[in-house]
């Protein structure tokens, strides 16, 4: 079974690790009720008993495979973060590709990934994410880039979006509508300090930085992201 077959839901996932004998498919309690395996934002076992209701540990903690693999937590830690670094290594050599063309639209914008909190705690070197989203397909895409230059950004968009796409993005001056024009790109501004979209094109970027919101909770729930691993964190959540 290679990675692209495995099961596309943690449900899915847990129910094909319980069939290989690798997750118990009934537990109790600790005051020996039995015990129900609950699915959201987080897995765990918890008693229905009203006057009980005891919860097991997350499945996905590292304190749950610290005491059932009886491993230390560097350990827990230094697995996962080398299946993730698998996991983008399939992801990248199968490419899907550039998204948007003729008809389609794509938001592009960049954020700030390493910013201090409340301008406190030590200086940290800029990390700059560029991302954009198709509105048609959903399709998207999040590149670390060294700056927001306008060469920079311009070779990103050359390399992952098609020619003949409609774009939209905030007044940044890197997003030199003329460069983008000559690269054969429909380019279109919204300016933040006066629109949330443009009253005249329609232009926005409302789903663009969902996405950056949804990134960057992700990234805040692990209480941040090592800087060498972000590449990996970014392929993960996408």
């Amino acid at each position: 079974m290679d990675m692209w077959s495995l099961p596309q839901s943690e449900e899915d996932t847990v129910k094909l690790l319980q069939e290989h004998g690798i997750l118990l498919t009934q537990r109790q309690c600790k005051n020996g009720h039995d015990a129900k395996l609950y699915f959201g934002k987080l897995i765990f076992w918890k008693c229905n008993i009203k006057n009980c209701q005891k919860k097991s540990q997350e499945l996905t903690s590292i304190k749950w495979y610290e005491q059932h693999l009886k491993i230390n937590n560097n350990t827990v830690i230094d697995w996962n973060n080398y299946l993730r670094e698998v996991c983008v290594l399939n992801i990248e050599a199968r490419n899907q590709g550039k998204i948007g063309g003729r008809g389609k639209i794509v938001e592009i914008d960049e954020s700030l990934f390493s910013k201090r909190k409340n301008n406190t705690g030590r200086i940290l070197p800029q990390q700059w994410i560029f991302g954009g989203l198709c509105c048609e397909t959903k399709e998207c895409f999040l590149i670390q880039v060294p700056d927001r230059t306008m060469s920079t950004l311009l070779n990103e968009i050359l390399l992952n979006i098609k020619k003949g796409t409609k774009m939209y993005s905030d007044c940044w001056r890197a997003y030199n509508s003329s460069e983008l024009e000559t690269a054969c790109f429909k380019h279109f501004t919204v300016n933040h300090s006066k629109n949330f979209v443009d009253p005249q094109s329609g232009a926005h970027t409302q789903n663009v930085e969902r996405l950056w919101g949804s990134a960057k909770w992700g990234n805040k729930k692990h209480r941040g992201t090592a800087r060498h691993h972000l590449k990996s964190y970014l392929a993960e959540f996408m």
